[in-house]
C-alpha cells in the first residue's frame, strides 16, 4: 500500500512539475509566435503618396466633422426607432440629410473598427484584431503581446489615415476623444496626421486613464469622467474658432456610452433609460452644439457631418431588435446607426437602405475632397457620395465582410443573404460548443432566427465559398498591397 502511494505520489509531482514547466515556457513560445514574420512595413510607399497630394484651395474645400460614439446601439437614436431616448439633434441631422439604415461598423470590437474607419481598410490589413491596453500594464502585457501578431502595438506606420491625407492637403486636423490605436509613437494621433489631439489613448475602463493634449499628459489619471463630454464639446468649439479660414477635419471620438458610463449634473437622472440614457441624450446635445456651432459661422453648406458608431451595444444599450451585441457577428454587434448631413448637398429626410460600412468613409472623405486614393494597396470601401446625393441607388455590386480577430467570419452578400460561418455560441450556458453555419435573409429575418442554409443551398455554398477565398487572399497578402 505504502509503495503505491509513494509511486502515486511520484507520479502526481511529475504531472505538477509537466504542468508547471508548460505555464513557464508557453509564454515565451506564445510570444515568439505572435512575434514571428515579417509585418510588411512600406514606409517609402507611404510616403510617396502623402507627398503626391497637392493643396486644397481653402476658398472651396469642403470642412468634414465625423462623429463617433462607442458602443451605441443601432436602436439608441431616436430616429432608428428608440422611444427611451431622446435624441432631437441627431434626428435633426438626419431629418435634414440621410439616414443609412443598413449601415455596419467593420468591426464588433473598438480598436480594429477605429482602424478601418480612418483607413478605408478590413482590420487584418493592419493586424489589428483585438483591443490595446495601456503599456506598462498587466492587461498591457498580456493582451498586446498575445493579441497581435508580428509584435503590432499601434496602427502600423505606414497605414494611410483620413488625417494624414487631408492634413497633406492643408487642411487643420483635430481629434477629440478617444484613440485607442496605440500609445506610443509611432502610433500616437500626432503620428498620424492630426494636428492637434486631446483625449484619452484607451477606452474608460481602461486604467490609468489620463487626458492628453498632443503627447503630454493633460489632466492626470484617474480623469474626472462625469464632466468629460462638456470639455470635449468645448475642445471641438475651440479647433472649429481657430481653423477659421481653412478648411478643417474633425475627428471627435466620444468615450461613451461605453462603460463606465458618466453623464454631467445637467442630465443625470433625466432620461428614461437610467444612466445609458442620460450619457446618450448629453451626446446628444455635443451634436446639437457643433451643429449650431457651425450654423453660427455659415459653415453648413461646406461642412459634410457624419454620425455613427465603432460596434454595437454592450451590456445596455438596444441593438435595434437585431441578434447580438458587441463582439457578436450577428448584426446586434455590427450594425449602428449612421447620420449623414451636408445642406445643399445631401436632400433632406433621404432614408438609404443599401448596406454600407465605416470602411466607406475613407473613399467617401476623399472623393469629397477631390484627393484621388492610394493606387499602392487595396482600399476596402468604396465612395458613398453618388448614393448620399441621390446620384445612384446602389454604391456597387459588392459584398461586405465581417472580421472578427484577425478573420473573416461572415460575409453578406450584394442582395438580401449573409453566410455566418461556424463560431463559439454567443450563449453563455453554451458558449464552449459551437454552431452554424447560418445563411440569413436579412429582409424576411433581420433578427437571424432561421437557417435558411438547406433551402438555399447554392447560395450557402457560394458565399461560404467566398468566405474562403477572401480569408485565404488575406492570408496570402495580409497587408493588400498591390504590386505594380
Amino acid at each position: 500500500m505504502q509503495l503505491r502511494l509513494k509511486k502515486w505520489i511520484v507520479t502526481a509531482t511529475k504531472v505538477l512539475a509537466a504542468l508547471a514547466a508548460c505555464l513557464l515556457v508557453f509564454p515565451v513560445v506564445w510570444a515568439f509566435w505572435i512575434a514571428r514574420g515579417d509585418p510588411d512595413i512600406r514606409e517609402d510607399q507611404h510616403a510617396q503618396y502623402i507627398e503626391s497630394i497637392r493643396p486644397a484651395d481653402p476658398a472651396t474645400a469642403p470642412s468634414i466633422v465625423v462623429i463617433f460614439a462607442d458602443d451605441l446601439g443601432s436602436g439608441d437614436v431616436g430616429s432608428f426607432g428608440s422611444t427611451a431616448i431622446r435624441t432631437p439633434h441627431i434626428d435633426a441631422l438626419a431629418a435634414n440629410g440621410a439616414r443609412l439604415t443598413s449601415f455596419y461598423a467593420a468591426s464588433p470590437v473598438c480598436s480594429p473598427s477605429r482602424f478601418s474607419l480612418l483607413t478605408g481598410r478590413y482590420p487584418p490589413r493592419g493586424f489589428i484584431h483585438s483591443v490595446f491596453f495601456p503599456t506598462g500594464t498587466f492587461m498591457g502585457l498580456l493582451a498586446n503581446n498575445f493579441g497581435f501578431p508580428h509584435g503590432i502595438r499601434g496602427i502600423p506606420a505606414d497605414e494611410v489615415t483620413i488625417a494624414e491625407v487631408l492634413q497633406a492637403a492643408g487642411y487643420r486636423t483635430g481629434m477629440f476623444g478617444k484613440w485607442h490605436l496605440g500609445d506610443r509613437s509611432p502610433h500616437l494621433p500626432t503620428d498620424k496626421g492630426f494636428d492637434h489631439f486631446f483625449g484619452s489613448y484607451y477606452s474608460n475602463d481602461m486604467e490609468p486613464y489620463a487626458l492628453y493634449r498632443n503627447g503630454e499628459v493633460d489632466v492626470p489619471a484617474p480623469a474626472d469622467q462625469s464632466t468629460l463630454t462638456i470639455r470635449l464639446t468645448e475642445e471641438v468649439l475651440a479647433f472649429i474658432d481657430r481653423s477659421e479660414g481653412w478648411p478643417f477635419f474633425v475627428y471627435y471620438a466620444t468615450p461613451f456610452p461605453h462603460e463606465p458610463m458618466h453623464a454631467s449634473e445637467r442630465f443625470a437622472g433625466t432620461s428614461q433609460a437610467g444612466l445609458y440614457g442620460d450619457c446618450v441624450e448629453e451626446i446628444d446635445w455635443s451634436v446639437g452644439q457643433i451643429h449650431a456651432a457651425l450654423a453660427e459661422r455659415g459653415l453648413l453648406e461646406r461642412t459634410l457631418i457624419l454620425f455613427t458608431s465603432d460596434n454595437g451595444p454592450w451590456h445596455q444599450g438596444s441593438p435595434g431588435r437585431r441578434r447580438g451585441r458587441k463582439a457578436n457577428t450577428f448584426e446586434g454587434g455590427h450594425a449602428v446607426p449612421m447620420v449623414a448631413s451636408w445642406e445643399g448637398r445631401i436632400p433632406a429626410s433621404t432614408e438609404i437602405g443599401v448596406a454600407a460600412m465605416t470602411i466607406d468613409l475613407f473613399p467617401t472623405i476623399l472623393a469629397t475632397a477631390g484627393i484621388p486614393l492610394p493606387n499602392d494597396r487595396r482600399i476596402d470601401g468604396t465612395d458613398l457620395m453618388p448614393l448620399l446625393e441621390g446620384r445612384s441607388a446602389t454604391v456597387d455590386d459588392r459584398q461586405l465582410y465581417f472580421a472578427r480577430n484577425g478573420k473573416f467570419a461572415a460575409v453578406r452578400g450584394a442582395d438580401r443573404f449573409k453566410h455566418v460561418a461556424r463560431h463559439r455560441s454567443e450563449n453563455s450556458a453554451y458558449w464552449i460548443g459551437r454552431h452554424g453555419p447560418f445563411l440569413f435573409d436579412l429582409d424576411l429575418d433581420p433578427t437571424e432566427s432561421y437557417d435558411l442554409s438547406r433551402r438555399f443551398p447554392a447560395v450557402s455554398e457560394g458565399l461560404a465559398g467566398d468566405l474562403r477565398r477572401m480569408n485565404e487572399a488575406v492570408r496570402r497578402n495580409p497587408r493588400g498591397w498591390l504590386e505594380p
